[in-house]
C-alpha cells in the first residue's frame, strides 16, 4: 500500500524528464514561429526576392513581406528604358506602361542630320542646324546677325555673351593683324635684302632667303635687344590703352576703332554690315595663308616667293624661274 501511493507521487515528478509527444513539439513550433514573426519589423518596407531565397514556410513569407520584383518600378514610381526592346510585348512592365521612349525622358530635342530616323515624326523639326557644319545644331549664342556668323563654333568657346564679345575682339585684332602679315610676308622676302643694303643694315632673314618664324631660325636673327623692347613697349601700351577703354565704356561692335578716313565701311546698316562681313572672311583667309606661308618654308627649306614666283614676280621673271626647275 505504502509502495503504490509512493508511485503515484513520483508521477508528476518523472513526467518533467520524460520528452513529450508529437503535440507537444508541434505546440512548441508554433510558439517560435508566432515569436519570430512577433520580432519582425513592421511591414513598412517590402522585400524583394527575385532568386527565390526566401523558403515558403520562412517568417516572411507568412508575414506577408516578400512582394514580387515587377511591383517595384510601379511603387516607387521609375520608368524602365528598354532601347534594345529587351521586354517582350505581353511583360508585365509593358502592360503596365513602364517602359518608355529613350527620348521622352531626356527631354531633348532630337536631330537627324544623316535622316536615319524612319519616322520622320520622332525627329524635332524646329532645331536649326549649322550653316557651316550641317551635321550639328547651330550654337545657342550664335542666331546670324552678327557680322560673318555661320555657326561655327564646335568647341562653343562663346559659351555667354561675355565669352561671345571677347572672342569677337580677338577674331578681329587677329584677322587684321594676319592681313598684314600675309602682305609683308612675300614683300620683306622681296625686298627686305635691297633696303638693308642701301642703308647699311644687318640682314635678318632665315636661311634660304626666308622670313624668320618660329618654324625655321625663329627670331633669333634680331637678337639686339632694341628692337624686342620696342616690340613689346608698343604692344602693352595698346592693350592696356584698350582695357581701359573696356572698364569705362561699352562698345557694341569691337571692331569699331573710329578709323574710317576715306569712308570705306559703308552708309547704310546693309553696306556697313557688308563691309564687317568682308574684313571677317579676308582676314579670315589672311590667318590661314599665313600658316600655310609659314608650314610651307619650313617643310620645302625655301621662301614662299620662289615656291610660286607666278604670284610674287613679274611674268618674265617667274616664267624663267619656273622653265629653269
Amino acid at each position: 500500500m505504502k509502495i503504490s501511493s509512493l508511485c503515484l507521487a513520483s508521477l508528476p515528478l518523472t513526467a518533467a524528464f520524460v520528452p513529450q509527444g508529437n503535440n507537444g513539439a508541434a505546440m512548441t513550433k508554433n510558439s517560435l514561429q508566432a515569436e519570430s514573426v512577433s520580432t519582425l519589423p513592421s511591414p513598412t518596407k517590402p522585400i524583394f526576392d527575385p532568386l527565390g531565397l526566401y523558403a515558403e514556410d520562412s517568417p516572411e513569407r507568412m508575414a506577408g513581406l516578400i512582394k514580387p520584383l515587377e511591383s517595384s518600378a510601379v511603387q516607387y514610381n521609375k520608368e524602365v528604358q528598354d532601347p534594345l526592346g529587351l521586354y517582350p510585348v505581353n511583360s508585365p512592365e509593358r502592360i503596365d506602361g513602364i517602359i518608355k521612349a529613350l527620348e521622352s525622358s531626356y527631354n531633348k530635342d532630337v536631330v537627324d542630320p544623316l535622316r536615319l530616323y524612319q519616322d520622320a515624326s520622332q525627329v524635332s523639326s524646329e532645331v536649326q542646324m549649322s550653316a557651316s557644319l550641317p551635321f550639328v545644331p547651330r550654337p545657342a549664342m550664335l542666331d546670324g546677325t552678327l557680322p560673318g556668323d555661320r555657326g561655327f563654333d564646335p568647341l562653343n568657346f562663346s559659351s555667354d555673351a561675355s565669352a561671345l564679345q571677347w572672342q569677337r575682339k580677338a577674331e578681329v585684332k587677329h584677322a587684321r593683324l594676319a592681313m598684314l602679315a600675309a602682305v609683308g610676308w612675300p614683300v620683306a622676302e622681296l625686298l627686305h635684302k635691297d633696303i638693308a643694303s642701301a642703308f647699311d643694315l644687318p640682314i635678318l632673314l632665315a636661311s634660304g632667303d626666308r622670313v624668320p618664324s618660329v618654324l625655321n631660325d625663329g627670331l633669333s636673327h634680331a637678337s639686339f635687344p632694341a628692337f624686342w623692347i620696342a616690340i613689346i613697349t608698343a604692344a602693352a601700351v595698346i592693350e592696356i590703352q584698350e582695357s581701359v577703354e573696356a572698364n569705362l565704356s561699352c562698345k557694341l561692335n569691337p571692331a569699331d576703332k573710329g578709323f574710317d578716313p576715306i569712308n570705306l565701311g559703308g552708309r547704310t546698316t546693309k553696306q556697313k554690315h557688308f563691309m564687317h562681313e568682308a574684313e571677317l572672311f579676308n582676314g579670315r583667309l589672311g590667318m590661314l595663308a599665313i600658316t600655310g606661308f609659314a608650314i610651307q618654308e619650313w617643310f620645302l627649306n625655301s621662301a614662299v616667293v620662289d615656291q610660286i614666283p607666278i604670284f610674287f614676280k613679274p611674268l618674265n621673271v617667274a616664267m624663267e624661274q619656273l622653265m629653269n626647275v
